[in-house]
């Protein structure tokens, strides 16, 4: 398995610092780096299978230093190509003849002729027409229009006045049309007349407008296509940093404050760009009407609380996802089972454990599904037993979108409520009862119970409760603390948690479910519901956890649970499905009144159709490669692959008064319910274009660097750093590459010395009329002074002394600089041992004993010009005097004296003298002299 990584940060020697793993971390087993026109290549050689996931870093990289990213090796190769402070990676970069580029105002234009040959671009028959519909104010049939189209996208720019529109929709012209967000200003000018017109893009409209790179390098200018990779993780940065106008999001937030200020409950808004959250931000109010109990447990109507007592909606509110818990709970838990091998989407359902009864013969025509009643079934369809898993993700499986178990008037012998998750008989039985309301696969019908089915599948499979497996398999291991159903349960606080509908599941007293048979109301929730799902089956039939709704999140974890896809199932070093699965679910459905330019459909993922209409919710600048979900709350996700972007959208649209009952809410009359702006607005805002050329102003001072005497050139080049900062004539600042020119530089010539240093610029940054140059002052040291070894003047003598007496060895030696003295040990001449402390021309040794007796002790001398001579004497000890005096000479007292001691002197000393005489008490005086 190779991994071959090219990086330019279009500088004459580019040096990125690539490093690379595999996705649990292990190294590879070589790695070399060589150099080629682009720039650095660093080539990774690993023991893994042919299509392995591939990390890499760029320790170097001036803008994210250090991020690691992913790739998925194809045949056994990975190959990518990056550009410094681009968290993009892209193919081969493709080079475009100059004879199509055009550089004025210090930008590169690119003539609209050259894209069908270099990026596969193409345009319809006439490129250039006029504008077929009113083009930002302009009449029909007004003004020439260029029409591109790259992949599923099309552009129409209208080459007079400077002006695109990116897959515009009827939708798009008919609505929010005040607010600018179809029509933006284009960089491009026009040369020529007529249907021979060529229109000239600059590069940074051309990479707002195809998503594709541009590069500015020495050997030329390049076009780059992206390849799909993943972030490691979801990190924050600017905005700026990844090519925001951060101006121009500020109207978003704008916006924002404005829906609040109309009444809008609450908002809250993430954005994630190239694996960077450039915007996690949340408006309003978490609680703005809240029910109150009275003693008697009955509830109180709803009221709009003083502001004192509202809770601020935050990045941090907890939102009841709705709908879109289909994708980030169940759809997940089925693309992990799929790239395990655990599931076959071609089974039928009938064929799953306990579904035996999932048949034509047991559907239960009852409440308002009978034949000719009011829940639309038409006729008797057949076939339920054929029905697939595949069929369910696609909506086609002909059930009953919402057979509504929970009201009894309405389900009718289907009713069914329960307060127990991990109690399935009873709703695995009312949905094997219920009968088909379309033929199969011959409609398309958005399904809640399609959902329910999933979701009771994945526990089956897995043998856990959906909330436990998802939180095992996916939300634990991604660190999301605050996503899971039945969040008041798991811990998180009432008043972290958005609130919904004002008065449970009423619509404000005008929905009820029916009564029991004994007459009581059947029961339905009449307080402000706040951490406990809205959406009714999901609560009463299926006690919280449901495959259709009841997850809850926030926008900072709905962050990662985007990119999760958009990084094809990979996150932080684990695999949670397959790059293939994800692509496969993606993939438009062509089926019931669908074409694959129409299909607005995948496996269960909404996605932005081809042509026509498409998907409304991704209009307002999504790609058309665009997929996602939208929920009933009041909340939207959006996942762009082209733009390499995520965006989340979480409201409380229904925590509002209902004005149009059942179902119309008070804030149906304000734009923030539509949710689209806030999509347009974070694309309007994909619009910073800059200058694709440079003028360097000024090179920062380089810090002066002191070096001894004698050091020579490479030593001082090691010392200087390796990059400068040059500001250009806007003020901001760039480090660039300095090759130092040392050639005149002397270390042996004390005193300052001034070195200058070739700016390795970037092909973007242009020197003036005086180019620019790094100094930098060195000074050499003073030269020292004649070193001289050290030479011994007085060595060190042989000592004798008696036991108890002190020995005293004195030496000297002369030398340049003056040596340092230490004394040392050894028993036997052979192990030496400093001696603590003994650092001076004389040695005492005090008290010695007998058992010092042949011991050596040396001095050595040490200067600059290393160890001198040495010298070791020896100690002789000598015992006591033992010599007895004549008795008859002593007085008669001293001899008794001596009596009555039992004579304890004179056995002392003859004993000593014994042991002196065995060990050889008198040591011979020897000299040794060695040299080190």
């Amino acid at each position: 398995m190779t991994l071959i990584i090219h990086y330019t940060d279009s500088s004459p020697r580019p040096e990125g610092g690539v490093t690379a793993q595999l996705l649990d971390g292990t190294a590879p087993l070589s790695s070399s780096v060589s150099s080629d026109s682009y720039g650095e290549v660093s080539t990774f050689v690993f023991d893994a299978t042919s299509d392995a996931t591939l990390g890499f870093r760029v320790g170097a990289d001036s803008a994210f230093p250090g991020e690691l990213r992913y790739i998925q090796a194809e045949a056994g190769t990975a190959e990518v190509w990056l550009i410094d402070g681009d968290p993009r990676v892209y193919g081969a970069p493709i080079p475009i003849p100059s004879t199509d580029l055009t550089t004025q105002d210090d930008k590169v234009y690119i003539r609209h002729t050259a894209l069908p040959s270099l990026l596969g671009v193409w345009h319809p028959a006439n490129p250039i027409a006029n504008n077929g519909y009113v083009f930002d104010g302009r009449p029909t049939g007004s003004t020439p229009i260029l029409t591109v189209y790259y992949g599923r996208d099309y552009h129409e720019i209208a080459i007079d006045h400077n002006r695109i529109a990116s897959n515009t929709t009827t939708s798009m012209l008919n609505n929010h049309t005040s607010r600018g967000l179809v029509f933006r200003d284009i960089d491009g000018f026009k040369t020529g007349t007529g249907t021979a017109a060529v229109y000239h893009i600059s590069f940074g409209s051309l990479e707002r407008m195809l998503q594709v790179g541009t590069l500015v390098h020495p050997n030329g200018h390049y076009l780059l296509q992206p390849q799909a990779a993943a972030h490691a993780e979801v990190t924050e940065a600017s905005p700026e940093s990844v090519g925001f106008d951060p101006v121009a999001l500020g109207e978003l937030d704008a916006y924002a404050q404005e829906q609040i200020g109309f009444g809008y409950p609450a908002i809250a808004v993430s954005v994630v760009k190239d694996g960077k959250l450039v915007v996690n931000d949340g408006w309003g109010w978490a609680l703005k009407h809240s029910t109150s109990e009275n003693p008697d447990g009955s509830v109180n109507p709803a009221v709009e609380l003083p502001v004192s007592e509202r809770v601020p909606a935050t990045a941090d509110t907890v939102f009841d996802l709705a709908s879109n818990s289909k994708m980030y709970a169940t759809n997940y838990a089925i693309q992990r089972l799929v790239s395990q091998g655990m599931l076959d989407l071609d089974q039928t359902i009938q064929s799953f454990p306990g579904w035996e009864d999932f048949t034509d013969a047991n559907s239960d025509y009852t409440g308002k599904w009978t034949v000719g009643g009011s829940g639309g079934i038409t006729t008797m369809h057949t076939g339920k037993h054929t029905i697939t898993v595949r069929d369910i993700l696609n909506h086609v499986g002909g059930l009953i979108p919402d057979p509504e178990y929970p009201n009894r008037t309405s389900a009718g012998g289907l009713w069914y409520q329960t307060d127990d998750p991990d109690d399935r008989t009873g709703i695995i039985d009312a949905i094997s009862r219920s009968p088909l309301r379309y033929a199969v696969r011959s409609t398309f019908a958005y399904s809640d119970v399609d959902y329910m089915i999933l979701g009771l599948l994945v526990e089956q499979i897995t043998g856990k409760r959906l909330d436990v497996y998802l939180e095992e398999e996916f939300y634990g291991p991604l660190g999301l603390s605050d996503t899971g159903f039945r969040p008041l349960e798991a811990g998180i606080p009432a008043e972290r948690i958005a609130a919904t509908e004002l008065h449970g599941n009423t619509r404000d007293g005008n929905i009820s479910f029916g009564t029991l048979d004994n007459g009581d109301p059947v029961p339905i929730r009449e307080y402000t519901l706040r951490g406990e799902v809205h959406d009714e089956k999901a609560h009463y039939a299926m006690a919280g956890v449901a495959g259709h709704a009841g997850l809850f999140s926030t926008t900072g974890d709905m962050a990662k649970l985007t990119q999760l896809m958009l990084n094809g199932g990979v996150y932080d070093g684990r695999q949670y499905f397959t790059k293939e699965v994800a692509d496969q679910f993606v993939q438009p459905f062509i089926g019931p009144g669908n074409t694959v330019n129409t299909s607005s459909v995948g496996l269960g993922w909404r996605i932005h159709s081809y042509r026509g209409t498409a998907y409304y919710y991704f209009n307002w600048g999504a790609s058309r490669h665009s997929y996602g979900h939208q929920g009933w709350t009041g909340t939207l996700t959006v996942i762009d692959p082209v733009h390499k972007m995520t965006v989340t959208i979480l409201t409380t649209r229904i925590h509002a008064p209902v004005t149009n009952p059942p179902n119309g809410f008070a804030t149906a009359g304000l734009s923030a319910a539509d949710l689209v702006p806030f999509v347009g607005y974070v694309y309007k805002a994909l619009n910073l274009t800059d200058v694709d050329y440079l003028h360097e102003a000024s090179v920062s001072a380089v810090d002066p660097i002191d070096v001894p005497w004698g050091t020579d050139a490479a030593d001082v080049e090691d010392a200087l750093p390796r990059a400068v900062t040059v500001s250009d004539i806007d003020g901001v600042s760039h480090r660039v590459a300095v090759e130092w020119d040392l050639d005149d530089f002397d270390g042996t010539e004390s005193g300052d010395q001034t070195v200058t240093g070739t700016l390795l610029r970037p092909a973007w940054l242009l020197a003036g009329s005086d180019p620019l140059v790094a100094e930098a002052v060195v000074t050499v040291g003073e030269q020292p002074a004649e070193v001289i070894a050290p030479e011994v003047t007085a060595e060190p003598s042989d000592a004798t002394a008696e036991v108890g007496e002190d020995a005293v060895f004195t030496a000297s030696a002369t030398g340049t600089p003056a040596p340092s003295v230490q004394w040392q040990s050894s028993p036997d001449g052979a192990d030496w041992t400093d001696i603590e402390g003994a650092t001076g021309t004389t040695l005492t040794v005090p008290a010695i004993t007998l058992a010092l007796s042949g011991t050596q002790y040396r001095a050595v001398f040490t200067n600059e010009a290393g160890s001198a001579a040495t010298v070791a004497a020896t100690l002789t000890v000598t015992p006591l005097d033992t010599e007895d005096e004549d008795s008859s000479d002593q007085d008669p007292a001293d001899q008794e004296e001596l009596s009555e001691t039992g004579g304890a002197v004179a056995v002392w000393l003859i004993a000593a003298a014994m042991v002196l005489l065995i060990g050889g008490a008198v040591l011979m005086l020897r000299r040794r002299v060695r040299i080190e």
